[in-house]
């Protein structure tokens, strides 16, 4: 799934070229617009903060290749990228032709990004853009190897997921248990009826949801107790109230309940999804947090940490009040 992204990120950032050239008129500097070299022209874009940042990452996981100042398209992509009089029609077949208008528009703010550092894209767009590119398969596969971490049966009945986006979590869910209620809680504005319209559009019998706390749904759960908390947040969502969240997980747990957090760690960001170049230029990322702050957070509301799995950035823990 990492990989897939930065696939992704590579394809835009061949759209990033392209505007530049556009916005610079530097078109006889490079064969193909598609050469990552142009965002060295004088280096007026690669020492910038964030578009720096960008490309120092994308040459560590190789999609880039860097000679000095200047960064360059790794060899397949140059093949597969051809010269420039058909760059927009090769662009638009490998990023998809559903995926050639957001990722055009993308890229002019990444643009102004550049120029303007205090400007950033809004949190919002970004999950849109990675739910476009991704169709929430590989989000998936990575919850499923999450839940894989937790080695439990299928007998949680009652599970309660503390969502960070669209809502998809929950779905999976209410397919993967789908003889347990799912009971769901958004409190991010900023997805509130994009999630609402999730939900109602799946039509899951056994999931119940709310976008307000405290709420009836959450005021039953106190009195029913759940078996299994999960919290995805691959992206690395800026989670404000941790304390929050871990005190209504408190109020509904009983001696044993499982609570699974995934979010992207300090202690090794580069496997992140959304990488710290990507975060700065986002309205609302979060920041890495690191596994000790966890531990003692975690502790403070009655939870004892069991089992860490770092690479996918996977805490589990046990309420033992």
């Amino acid at each position: 799934m990492i990989e897939d992204i930065f696939e992704h990120v590579a394809i835009l950032n061949a759209h990033i070229a392209q505007k530049i050239v556009e916005a610079e008129g530097i078109d006889d500097y490079c064969s193909t617009p598609c050469d990552i070299a142009i965002i060295s022209h004088d280096k007026k874009y690669v020492q910038r903060n964030y578009i720096g940042k960008m490309l120092h990452h994308l040459a560590e996981f190789e999609f880039m290749e860097r000679r000095g100042d200047v960064f360059v398209l790794q060899e397949a992509w140059r093949r597969i990228l051809p010269a420039k009089v058909k760059s927009v029609k090769s662009l638009r077949e490998e990023g998809a032709h559903s995926l050639f208008l957001f990722q055009e528009v993308l890229a002019k703010k990444f643009i102004e990004i550049a120029k303007n550092e205090s400007q950033k894209i809004s949190l919002s767009e970004l999950i849109y853009y990675i739910d476009t590119i991704d169709s929430c398969d590989g989000l998936n596969l990575i919850r499923s190897d999450a839940i894989a971490e937790l080695d439990l049966s299928r007998s949680s009945k009652k599970i309660f997921d503390y969502n960070q986006g669209l809502g998809y979590s929950a779905i999976q869910l209410s397919s993967l248990f789908s003889k347990s209620t799912i009971y769901s809680l958004q409190l991010n504005p900023a997805f509130r009826d994009a999630y609402a319209y999730t939900i109602n559009k799946f039509q899951k019998k056994n999931i119940k949801f709310a976008i307000d706390y405290p709420s009836e749904m959450i005021n039953q759960l106190m009195k029913d107790k759940v078996d299994l908390i999960c919290m995805f947040n691959p992206l690395g969502i800026e989670v404000r109230e941790i304390s929050r969240f871990l005190d209504i997980s408190k109020q509904i747990s009983k001696e044993g309940t499982k609570l699974l957090i995934q979010n992207p760690l300090i202690d090794d960001p580069k496997h992140s999804l959304i990488a710290e170049w990507l975060g700065m230029c986002v309205e609302g990322m979060g920041l890495y947090s690191t596994l000790e702050n966890y531990k003692i957070i975690l502790s403070q509301h009655g939870f004892e940490v069991e089992k860490v799995e770092k690479k996918n950035n996977i805490i589990i823990a046990k309420y033992n009040p």
